[in-house]
């Protein structure tokens, strides 16, 4: 039997049997992990409020080699995401970023910078800044570390480099010089490839506290709907939902 003991963020969990939870977490060394917590549902529970959605945990696991889902032996809360979690547009663009890694997460495979990504963009939802911008963020880096997201810097057709205004071929899913421009490409604001530069070169928590047009914001989630529908042939669950609170 293998032990780890590792740094971990709760991507999410359900209910199993009477008294015990299934948990998917995230680590940085060894990607996602699903694993047993017996007893998690019980009252006087050991885990406590350790393994809720979001939450940030030093974990500690023992793994077989024959099982596919390892044995959860400790897990110490070190962030709670509760806080944020109070406000219905936090919780729920919460539950929808961690959707968005579980998607595009792998099991087994080091994740530091997707780990890095989700333990930043969770710690700015406790703050005071824009949700929207820190959910955009989230889905253009994600695609990004997914090697999905296309260049903005060389046509993906040719190769040159690409000045403004920037084109995106629909039918190619990628950024295309005006050469190589057909009737399938649009172009992209210079606010939104501003933005896209800006997500590419700012912590989240900065980024997410400047002061950005929700036109330009709401453009720049639906080029990351676009790609990322795209790729996966559907749409992630709790993208209607959040759009829907979003709109109210």
């Amino acid at each position: 039997m293998k032990l780890e003991r590792t740094e971990a963020i709760v991507l999410h969990t359900w209910p199993s049997r009477e008294r015990d939870k299934m948990v998917v977490f995230l680590t940085p060394d060894h990607g996602k992990v699903k694993g047993w917590a017996y007893g998690a549902r019980g009252i006087r529970s050991r885990f406590g409020a350790a393994l809720e959605p979001l939450a940030k945990i030093r974990v500690g696991y023992a793994e077989r080699e024959s099982e596919e889902a390892v044995r959860i032996e400790s897990a110490e809360l070190i962030r709670s995401l509760f806080p944020a979690q109070q406000n219905l547009v936090s919780s729920i663009a919460a539950t929808y970023i961690a959707e968005t890694v579980d998607t595009f997460a792998s099991s087994g495979d080091p994740a530091e910078l997707i780990y890095r990504l989700l333990d930043r963009s969770t710690e700015a939802l406790l703050g005071d800044v824009a949700v929207q911008s820190v959910v955009a963020y989230v889905e253009v880096w994600m695609l990004r570390l997914a090697g999905i997201f296309p260049s903005t810097k060389n046509c993906m057709q040719c190769g040159e480099p690409m000045g403004r205004p920037l084109r995106f071929d629909v039918k190619q899913e990628g950024f295309i010089c005006e050469s190589c421009a057909t009737r399938d490409a649009f172009v992209i604001s210079n606010d939104v490839a501003d933005e896209l530069v800006a997500i590419g070169s700012t912590p989240v928590a900065e980024y997410a506290s400047r002061a950005i047009s929700p036109a330009t914001i709401f453009e720049v989630r639906s080029l990351a709907g676009s790609i990322r529908r795209s790729f996966l042939g559907h749409e992630l669950k709790s993208f209607e939902v959040l759009a829907s609170v979003i709109a109210r």
